[in-house]
């Protein structure tokens, strides 16, 4: 069986010298470690150390394989997104990570594809940057769910869609700096656990709210982690639809059927709830991933999805490649990667 993974992050080995124009605190910086590591300094604090697999293209290719995944989605790490840095700094990033992703599919290409970034903080330079994303062949970009605290739904950014429609090129959100993360007590990490899904679920509803295929009717956009938390609240969302004209005004379809217009990876962790998204969402609307390369991921794909589909063969092949294959204009690697196979 063919399996996509649509959610798969990359991170520089090294970052170049500091660009003209950008602050030397807001540029971050690898340290080799002795046993293979790197950690990674901004502004010459450390940030995190990360493994050689979010680099290392051959062992990402023996990991897929011992996984089966035929072909992988790569994406920058949400953390060097940078809305939080000036323009200049995030587009000098976006530069870095473009040409970081596109080497790597230069040397495995019929394995992976990848996705860019956005400097979100500013529009104009957002247009600019789909254009390169655009000219070196790689199928969308990777956001964050808020930008500087304003929501990815607010107007201000629809110049910014428009030209991601235009091109043919996908949106993938992932939830990021949420907002209340004082009122969760007991450990940091509920932030990301709790908060950030709560935050890809505010970005949908809003989307939803705010009619966003009314006025792109073929943008292309999917929620990572089955859209946070959105699951959860979907049908009280759709019952009060109902009940409130208001609410009618602002966006003609119900909420369960407008779901059935974005995209979502599988990475839940639950095969149960992941069943759910299925019945719920629609088997046409979800893509296989797994927030790789670590080893805390969701591993197992193809019986993770199986379980999820009740052992559905239509159900599963539209959600291990089918979806996603179309979703990222795909056939031709999936095709590539068959003859490679083959030979």
């Amino acid at each position: 069986m063919i399996v996509i993974d649509t959610h798969a992050h990359l991170t520089p080995q090294f970052f170049p010298p500091l660009p003209a124009g950008v602050p030397a605190d807001e540029w971050p910086e690898m340290i080799p470690l002795e046993d293979g590591r790197a950690r990674m300094l901004i502004g010459g604090k450390e940030f995190r150390i990360f493994e050689p697999a979010y680099w290392d293209v051959p062992g990402r290719l023996k990991y897929m394989d011992s996984e089966g995944v035929t072909l992988q989605v790569l994406s920058p790490l949400p953390e060097l997104l940078g809305y939080w840095f000036s323009p200049q700094t995030t587009a000098a990033m976006a530069d870095h990570m473009h040409k970081t992703i596109a080497d790597a599919i230069a040397s495995a290409p019929t394995r992976l594809a990848g996705m860019g970034m956005l400097p979100l903080q500013d529009v104009h330079l957002s247009i600019e940057t789909a254009r390169k994303i655009k000219a070196l062949g790689l199928k969308g970009a990777l956001i964050a769910s808020n930008v500087n605290g304003v929501s990815i739904a607010d107007p201000r950014f629809d110049p910014v869609w428009a030209e991601m429609e235009k091109l043919g090129l996908a949106i993938v959100v992932h939830g990021y700096r949420p907002a209340g993360t004082d009122r969760f007590l007991g450990t940091p990490m509920l932030g990301p656990i709790v908060g950030v899904p709560q935050d890809a679920a505010a970005a949908l509803a809003s989307f939803i709210m705010t009619d966003i295929f009314g006025r792109f009717p073929n943008f292309k956009i999917s929620f990572v982690h089955g859209g946070g938390s959105f699951g959860a609240v979907l049908d009280r969302m759709n019952h009060v639809w109902h009940e409130f004209p208001e609410l009618q005004k602002l966006v003609k379809i119900p909420p369960r059927d407008y779901i059935k217009k974005f995209h979502f990876d599988t990475v839940t962790f639950s095969a149960d709830y992941l069943a759910f998204l299925v019945k719920v969402f629609g088997a046409d609307v979800l893509m296989a991933g797994t927030d790789g390369p670590t080893l805390i991921g969701q591993r197992g794909l193809e019986k993770f999805i199986g379980e999820a589909c009740e052992g559905d063969p239509v159900a599963s092949e539209k959600i291990l490649w089918r979806n996603a294959a179309r979703f990222f204009e795909l056939d031709d690697v999936v095709a590539a990667n068959a003859a490679a196979a083959a030979a």
